[in-house]
């Protein structure tokens, strides 16, 4: 048996997911410049697991969520966010990856943006870091896209 699996994510894989997102990044010396020198790997978590509902359930048309985890505790991992090109939105492949959008009743939907809303998340100002994203958006557009798809079983 293969040591990892690759399933879809849920809204209640959110508290794992911010926890393994947030520690991968946390890792990586510059991504720490983006935050107060005070904050703490522990806050960081705790405001992404407020936050990470909501994000998941944003542009549930384009984007697709897939984790890995141990095959053999069930484990999160691992996690991967996929924008799809509109052309291939609707292909089979990524249907298990979308996060449906009756996944929680509009009362659910609207707790989830509150808490979202309230949670800290203020990374410092890097003026101009952005900038390129549109232009690489269109490059990238204009690419070919991979098709092919890996079994998730």
């Amino acid at each position: 048996m293969p040591p990892y699996k690759v399933q879809p994510v849920t809204l209640a894989d959110s508290p794992a997911l911010a926890r393994n997102n947030i520690s991968a990044f946390w890792t990586n010396p510059n991504w720490n410049l983006l935050w107060p020198k005070h904050t703490t790997l522990d806050f960081l978590i705790a405001e992404a697991t407020k936050r990470m509902p909501n994000n998941l359930l944003r542009d549930t048309a384009a984007l697709r969520h897939q984790k890995a985890v141990d095959a053999q505790t069930g484990e999160l991992v691992g996690y991967a966010r996929w924008e799809l090109p509109a052309g291939h939105r609707d292909a089979a492949a990524w249907a298990e990856s979308k996060i449906a959008e009756d996944a929680v009743s509009e009362e659910e939907r609207r707790a989830m943006k509150e808490r979202s809303d309230a949670a800290w998340w203020e990374p410092i100002d890097m003026d101009g870091i952005n900038d390129c994203v549109p232009q690489k958006m269109r490059i990238l557009a204009e690419k070919p896209y991979i098709s092919e798809f890996p079994s998730m079983s």
